[in-house]
C-alpha cells in the first residue's frame, strides 16, 4: 500500500508500451495455444490476455489517472475484504460460506408480503401505474437481494478490517458561493455549466446532501462554461456572477437550473428583476470585464486538477467525475466526517 503511485503508473505503462514486442514468452505461456507466428516467433493466447489486461486497466483508470486508479482498487479491495470476512466467519462457525449466509437469512427471517406492499407504498412514484401484482415478484427479488446485501455488509462490520489505501485528493482552492458553516468537516466544491442537463440532475443531488449533513457539509459552487457545446452557459455563469455581487448568487443558481434552457439575454434579465436585484448595478456588472475574470479562474482551476467535463465535484481534495447516486456521495462524506474524529 505504500508503494509511490508514480513508480506503479511508470511500471504500468511499461508494460503496455512494452508488453508485445518482447520475443520472450510470458510464464505460463509455453503451454499456451498459439495465435499467431511471425517468422518464427509465437504470439500466444496467454500473452495477448496479458497485453488485454494492461490496454483494460489503462481504459478503466482513464489512462493510469491516479482517481481512476484508486477508484478500481477500492472496488477490486472492498470485494476482497468482504470475501475473506465472509471466508473468516464460516471457518469460526464451521459453516461454509453458503451455510452461513442462509443462516443468517433463516434468523432474518423471510421477506413477508407486508414487505412488497410496504416497498411498492413507499415507492409508488416510481411505479409507472403498475398495479402490485404485477410488479410482487420483482420487488420481492429486489427485497431480498437487499437482504443479502445487508447480512454481507454485516458480516463485514463485524470484521476487524483496517484500510490503509488512501485516495489520491488535488488541491482546489475554496472561494467562490457557498452554503453550509465555514468550518464544517467537509467541503464538496461542485465545478458545473447551467446550460448542462446533467448538471440539473445535480441540483436536487446536492440538496439532498446538504438536507442530510446541514452542520457537516459545506457546498462551494465554481464555474465551468462548456462553450462548444452550450453556447448560453457563458453568459448564464456571467448573469450569475452578477447576481453574487448582490447577494443573491443561490436564488438565482437555481432558476438558471430550473430554466427550462431559457437562457437568453432577456430570460436572464428577467430572473434577475424577478429575484429583486438593482437592474441598473447588474446591467453595469455585465458591461464591466471584472466578472469574466471569476469565470476564468475557475475554470483554470478546473483544468489544472484535470477536470474536463460537468458536473465534476472536489470532495475534500477527492476528485468526482460526474452524477452519483445520493448514497455514493453519502458514503464518501461518512468517511472523511470519521476520519475528522466526528460522528456522521
Amino acid at each position: 500500500m505504500k508503494r509511490s503511485m508514480g513508480l506503479l503508473l511508470v511500471a504500468a505503462a511499461w508494460l503496455v508500451h512494452c508488453g508485445g514486442g518482447s520475443k520472450e514468452p510470458a510464464a505460463g505461456a509455453s503451454s499456451s495455444p498459439v495465435a499467431a507466428e511471425l517468422e518464427g516467433d509465437r504470439i500466444t493466447e496467454a500473452e495477448l490476455d496479458a497485453r488485454a489486461k494492461d490496454r483494460l486497466f489503462f481504459r478503466e483508470t482513464q489512462g493510469g489517472d491516479p482517481t481512476g486508479v484508486y477508484e478500481l482498487r477500492e472496488d477490486a479491495l472492498e470485494s476482497w475484504i468482504e470475501e475473506r470476512a465472509l471466508a473468516h466467519e464460516a471457518e469460526r462457525r464451521g459453516l461454509t460460506v453458503d451455510a452461513l449466509l442462509a443462516e443468517e437469512a433463516k434468523a432474518r427471517g423471510p421477506v413477508t408480503d407486508a414487505d412488497v406492499t410496504a416497498f411498492y407504498q413507499a415507492n409508488l412514484q416510481h411505479m409507472q401505474g403498475h398495479p402490485l401484482e404485477d410488479l410482487a415478484d420483482d420487488i420481492r427479488r429486489h427485497l431480498e437481494a437487499q437482504r443479502d446485501h445487508e447480512i454481507r455488509g454485516a458480516i463485514v462490520a463485524r470484521a476487524k478490517v483496517d484500510v490503509h489505501l488512501e485516495p489520491p485528493r488535488v488541491s482546489v482552492s475554496s472561494d467562490g458561493p457557498a452554503q453550509g458553516p465555514a468550518d464544517a468537516p467537509v467541503t464538496l466544491i461542485e465545478f458545473a455549466d447551467f446550460q448542462c442537463p446533467f448538471c440539473v440532475r445535480a441540483l436536487p443531488l446536492i440538496q439532498t446532501l446538504r438536507e442530510r449533513y446541514p452542520t457537516q457539509l459545506r457546498v462551494v459552487f465554481k464555474h465551468m462554461p462548456l462553450e462548444a457545446i452550450h453556447p448560453r452557459a457563458r453568459a448564464a455563469a456571467e448573469a450569475a456572477v452578477c447576481a453574487d455581487a448582490q447577494g443573491k448568487f443561490w436564488p438565482f443558481h437555481d432558476r438558471l437550473f430550473q430554466s427550462g434552457g431559457a437562457l437568453s439575454d432577456a430570460d436572464l434579465r428577467n430572473y434577475a428583476s424577478a429575484l429583486g436585484l438593482d437592474l441598473a448595478a447588474y446591467d453595469a456588472c455585465l458591461a464591466a470585464p471584472d466578472h469574466a475574470s471569476k469565470i476564468a479562474k475557475d475554470t483554470a482551476e478546473a483544468g489544472k486538477v484535470g477536470i474536463s467535463g460537468t458536473p465534476a465535484f472536489v470532495l475534500n481534495g477527492r476528485l468526482i467525475r460526474g452524477l452519483h447516486p445520493p448514497e455514493v456521495l453519502a458514503a464518501m462524506i461518512d468517511k472523511e466526517i470519521a476520519a475528522a474524529g466526528k460522528t456522521p
